[in-house]
């Protein structure tokens, strides 16, 4: 069946007419009506669907492919390749800021253990059949010796984790953030990589057994020793300084908070004998 009998395009207008086509391309992948690993059609199919020149086309596909929507190989008979990754696109700028010094590694860090710590808080909300994914790959990284294979498995766990919180812009910018962050660090990765399996199984260990009881305040303080264990020892020394003052700083108001949560708790209990 030709592609114009399906065709879910509209026609666009011709002033800035490849940014209608982008938003297009847009709707229809992260909808999944194009879904991942499908094909566009030919640049000359998109010029006769959308009413438009070869330049406006090509400028649409370039400023997709930048977004990380589609994958374009030049000559490639099957068309452009549908991605549906618009993380690629966010890890793009970011990688950009700190080429350009607008951000750093630090401040990288931090947001990755404000995220994680929260998405490890709303997994231990989710009922216990959306943690299947990360009791499996933990109980992988726990039978295997290889160590490729574990570091793999590694941020599969910490994705888990993202995956089992139920949000999916936290997913996004977790993909967004990983990348640049392991660039960033890449050369001093030696050195946090000393972590023994047996002390990031531990950690792990903890994550999982704090998340499964429903307690997110123990779960989100898991991640966070965890994740600053594991970055502090790569960052510069003035770096470490701010970065220990910022976990303390969340640790201690954790702290805070479930006092007052424990004295509420005593309160009510004593209206409740003072009432019998």
């Amino acid at each position: 069946m030709p592609f114009e009998t399906l065709s879910p395009f509209a026609k666009v207008r011709s002033t800035r007419a490849h940014e209608h086509i982008v938003e297009q391309l847009q709707d229809l992948i992260l909808s999944g009506k194009l879904p991942a690993g499908s094909r566009l059609p030919s640049e000359r199919a998109m010029m006769t669907e959308f009413h438009v020149s070869r330049p406006t086309v090509r400028e649409a596909l370039r400023v997709a492919e930048n977004m990380g929507l589609i994958s374009v190989r030049p000559g490639d008979p099957g068309g452009p390749k549908v991605l549906g990754t618009p993380s690629v696109g966010i890890s793009r700028v970011l990688d950009g800021m700190l080429h350009a010094g607008c951000t750093s590694t630090l401040e990288l860090v931090e947001m990755r253990i404000v995220l994680d710590c929260s998405a490890a808080t709303l997994a231990s909300m989710q009922p216990r059949d959306r943690l299947a994914t990360l009791r499996d790959v933990y109980r992988q990284m726990q039978n295997t010796t290889e160590l490729r294979e574990f570091a793999d498995l590694d941020l599969k766990f910490h994705e888990a984790v993202i995956l089992a919180s139920g949000n999916r812009i936290f997913h996004l910018v977790f993909q967004a953030l990983n990348e640049p962050i392991r660039r960033s660090i890449e050369s001093s990765l030696g050195t946090s990589m000393n972590h023994s399996r047996e002390e990031t199984l531990r950690h792990h260990g903890a994550i999982v057994e704090a998340i499964q009881s429903g307690d997110g305040s123990r779960a989100a303080s898991a991640v966070r020793s965890h994740l600053y264990e594991f970055y502090f020892p790569v960052l510069k020394s003035q770096e470490r300084v701010r970065l220990k003052s910022f976990v303390q700083a969340i640790e201690e108001c954790g702290l805070s908070e479930c006092e007052e949560v424990r004295a509420k708790r005593r309160g009510c209990h004593v209206s409740r004998q003072d009432t019998n």
